[in-house]
């Protein structure tokens, strides 16, 4: 029996923990054959999250952090526990905020066998509104919409995503370097240049709203200038964060491009405010 490890870092939101993991117990009770540990960090919640999730679903792993992990750092200390624990054959990188059917991750397992454990599988996911949200970007950065077959990407986002321990042994795992976002698109692109392939699942496994489409706290216009800056150098906005991973995947033209578009919103949030519309009406 093949052995998986699912992860997932959680915050003050019991609710939507709950009901996430109520679906993935679905998604587990329907994949046969496999087994499956779940190591869940909850990052110093206030809300009564783990005293929710230690009554519903006793035999998930608690990991407590100390309330400055974030989305990346969490994920992180999910999988390196459980890399101590056991030799897994899969690792599954969760959002709990993720309504992920009840085929979802039997429709990963049926993608991993045409890949041969040398491809990441993404989970295609659309809003409520049946329009794709997230799973995974080309290289412009543009949304691919599943189209029925298996399509590469280059930008694979952690909403329900399956990792063979093949390729852990190779590239590892997410980059301490990422606090909170990027975590996941750096991984995915570090895999591409070892070799291996980034793969969107041919239908949609589950649904979730986009929120990356808000407007970042560093660019309210609500928040004085200094309130601004202060935020963007924050350990989960800080401008060093994209630079990296454009440098690394993107190429310096792209760096120097949002290291300057995230400035102009700082200094002038308006700017952000009518970029956003526009995204939302493409």
């Amino acid at each position: 029996m093949k052995k998986t490890a699912v992860l997932l870092t959680v915050y003050n939101r019991k609710n939507i923990t709950i009901q996430g993991l109520n679906h993935l117990q679905q998604a587990i009770s329907n994949v046969s054959n496999i087994s499956f540990d779940i190591f869940l960090v909850d990052d110093n919640s206030i809300d009564g999250t783990v005293e929710a999730i230690s009554s519903h679903f006793p035999n998930i792993h608690i990991i407590n952090g100390d309330g400055n992990l974030f989305w990346s750092g969490g994920m992180r200390l999910a999988w390196e526990t459980a890399l101590k624990k056991d030799n897994y054959d899969y690792f599954i990188l969760f959002n709990d905020d993720a309504m992920i059917y009840p085929n979802a991750l039997f429709a990963l397992f049926e993608a991993d066998k045409n890949f041969h454990n040398k491809a990441i599988i993404s989970g295609a996911f659309c809003d409520t509104y049946g329009k794709v949200s997230y799973g995974g970007r080309d290289k412009t950065e543009k949304i691919i919409t599943p189209n029925g077959l298996y399509q590469n990407i280059y930008l694979m986002n952690g909403n329900l995503v399956l990792i063979p321990n093949t390729i852990v042994q190779s590239i590892g795992i997410i980059d301490s370097i990422f606090r909170h976002s990027l975590g996941d698109w750096d991984y995915g692109c570090r895999a591409i240049k070892a070799g291996f392939e980034v793969i969107l699942t041919p239908c949609y496994i589950g649904e979730t709203d986009r929120h990356d489409q808000c407007i970042a706290e560093p660019f309210l216009k609500k928040y004085t200038l200094r309130q601004r800056i202060k935020k963007l150098y924050s350990p989960k906005h800080h401008p060093k964060l994209s630079w990296i991973f454009n440098i690394r995947h993107m190429g310096i033209k792209k760096a120097l491009k949002t290291l300057f578009i995230e400035h102009l919103y700082v200094f002038f949030p308006k700017a952000a405010v009518i970029v956003r519309k526009i995204q939302r009406k493409n």
